[in-house]
């Protein structure tokens, strides 16, 4: 276990070398202002605020990168695009992630975001894209259970919601990550539970979600799991709106597909300026 362990970091450590340079060179160019942030210990964010964006509106984000990969640095340019859409601060939590740690320690980092940020004062919303977007409904969910006051509204941008992937026998990297994420033999939870597949949240739990937003490609990895959500939604009587485009997975995160993206993200601002 402990030489697969080292195995997975040794993989991860160049990509998430290049992509953390990647996020912090586009950062560089960008009008928002950046600013590290312990949100508890051992737990920090990054803070993004575009020109003229309220501070008493927060975006908590949760990136992407199948569970394991990837950093909030590798979001900062995205970000400060997100906080000049909607006018918001964006604060893009770094969640510990396997093989450090297994389920539910990113969920409890999530939770703990989510305390901070309300300590802030601010009206908070969640979002996400792919694995992050699993993490924000994942917390909707857990608030849910509890009975805890539910965020602004939950985006998803291309959000993995269903890690039961046992009919999907072919998605070998998908299942490879959602065993990762698990923890293997030591898991504590099936991929069953709806606070990791929250497709499989009852409609009592459903129910009590904020607003909804979800946009993804027509013909990519998640797909399926936003037209099931959304019906998961409809079917509870919670408000949810999709948006499907001609384009790949988390498109407005990367580049090449502007037009997508400003589409995406405008009629993302609007919809949080309806429930800010």
């Amino acid at each position: 276990a402990a030489c697969g362990s080292l195995a997975l970091k040794a993989v991860r450590l160049p990509i998430n070398g290049v992509a953390s340079l990647v996020g912090l060179a586009g950062g560089a160019c960008s009008s928002a202002a950046y600013e590290r942030v312990t949100i508890a210990d051992g737990l920090t964010g990054i803070r993004a605020m575009a020109p003229g964006a309220d501070s008493s509106r927060m975006i908590l984000y949760f990136h992407g990168g199948g569970h394991w990969m990837l950093t909030a640095d590798t979001y900062r340019e995205f970000i400060g695009r997100l906080s000049a859409v909607t006018g918001a601060c964006v604060v893009a939590v770094a969640y510990r992630k396997p093989p450090d740690v297994q389920f539910p320690a990113g969920l409890d980092d999530a939770q703990a975001a989510w305390h901070w940020a309300r300590a802030q004062g601010a009206a908070v919303a969640v979002a996400g894209d792919s694995s992050g977007g699993n993490l924000a409904f994942a917390l909707v969910v857990k608030l849910a259970q509890i009975g805890q006051e539910r965020p602004v509204a939950c985006i998803g941008i291309s959000p993995w919601l269903r890690l039961d992937l046992k009919e999907y026998w072919w998605d070998y990297y998908g299942r490879f990550c959602s065993n990762l994420y698990l923890g293997g033999r030591k898991r504590v939870t099936s991929p069953e539970d709806p606070l990791v597949t929250p497709l499989y949240a009852d409609a009592a739990l459903v129910a009590r979600f904020p607003p909804v937003v979800m946009h993804a490609g027509r013909n990519e990895l998640t797909t399926q799991d936003v037209k099931e959500m959304q019906s998961v939604c409809e079917r509870a009587g919670a408000t949810v709106e999709v948006q499907l485009y001609s384009a790949p997975h988390i498109f407005q995160v990367l580049a090449g597909f502007p037009q997508q993206t400003r589409d995406s993200l405008a009629r993302i601002g609007d919809f949080l300026n309806r429930y800010w």
